[in-house]
């Protein structure tokens, strides 16, 4: 596949990969799991590690390296108890998919299973998950949203990951964050760009459980619909979605992925994004990829999107 034109960004491939939960490093201190965190050290224990392989990991990342995708982007949920020993594996594992300027990664809601989990955390890879301009804070309250610049695109990742009680998985972005996203729409749209934000929680009402949904999604769906965006990516619910979100430049694809790791509820997959500039806006090309019965990778639903944008002109 063909790589983008470097000067103009008129053709990029992304890849879009989520929920990977890495295996849970051996010897965890029971000092660290007095908290929420046993209730997750039991679901690992008890279905999540047969769930979430690293073999079909393993596989899937390999299948997608083979399509040499000029960007990666990775939804969140690369831990399970958001552990100090964790966020060394997760990085060690971000290292293998590629270097930084072309790898980008935001934190899901196991990352902040407890307070302070994220903010101890965060640093660990800091250089996937900041934007162009390097923060002095890794507070998930300031840091986000991040902006890179890719050719053509506009690269935006906001967090939704706060602490919330037993038994409960919900996301927040919150006002202060849904303020500098403003910002940054306004920006980027005066540049032409192709806005592609990542969260880990789906934007739009219903599509998972309030057991799990993103407390403020009314606030943060109607800030995109009124300051406009090109497509969404998502994770968390370990299901494939694609919804339409109307906004003021046009309907904006909104896109979840399952695992990348598990076979449950569906097969581990990923997505492929050609995203090429048009007279009158961008073309989207999409592909599945996921894992088949076999376990040998195969090609899902292909579809193409056209946006129409007068800012990209």
């Amino acid at each position: 596949m063909q790589g983008p034109d470097r000067k103009t960004g008129a053709e990029v491939m992304l890849a879009h990969l989520s929920d990977p939960h890495l295996p849970l490093p051996k010897g965890v201190p029971l000092r660290a799991v007095l908290n929420k965190r046993l209730l997750g050290l039991l679901s690992w224990h008890t279905k999540r590690h047969r769930r979430h392989r690293p073999e079909i990991l393993a596989r899937l990342t390999a299948d997608m390296q083979g399509h040499v995708p000029d960007l990666i982007m990775v939804s969140g949920d690369l831990t399970n108890l958001g552990l100090c020993s964790e966020y060394r594996a997760a990085r060690h594992w971000l290292d293998t998919l590629g270097d930084p300027a072309r790898v980008m990664t935001i934190p899901g809601n196991h990352e902040a299973l407890v307070t302070g989990a994220w903010d101890r955390g965060a640093a660990q890879w800091q250089p996937y998950w900041q934007g162009d301009a390097e923060h002095e804070s890794t507070d998930v309250t300031c840091a986000f949203p991040v902006l890179r610049r890719r050719g053509g695109l506009a690269l935006i990742g906001v967090s939704s990951a706060v602490v919330s009680p037993p038994g409960f998985a919900v996301g927040e972005v919150g006002r202060g964050q849904r303020d500098r996203l403003v910002a940054l729409l306004h920006q980027t749209r005066a540049e032409g760009l192709f806005r592609l934000l990542m969260i880990h929680h789906p934007p739009l009402p219903g599509t998972v459980s309030s057991r799990k949904h993103l407390r403020d999604h009314a606030e943060f769906c109607a800030l995109l619909e009124r300051e406009g965006v090109e497509m969404v990516l998502h994770g968390h619910s370990h299901r494939s979605h694609h919804q339409m979100l109307p906004t003021c430049d046009g309907p904006a694809p909104v896109i979840g992925v399952p695992s990348a790791s598990s076979m449950h509820h569906e097969p581990a997959a990923y997505n492929l994004y050609r995203i090429t500039r048009a007279d009158d806006g961008w073309q989207v090309e999409a592909t599945t990829r996921y894992m088949g019965a076999a376990g040998h990778m195969e090609t899902g639903r292909s579809f193409g999107i056209a946006l129409a944008r007068g800012h990209a002109a």
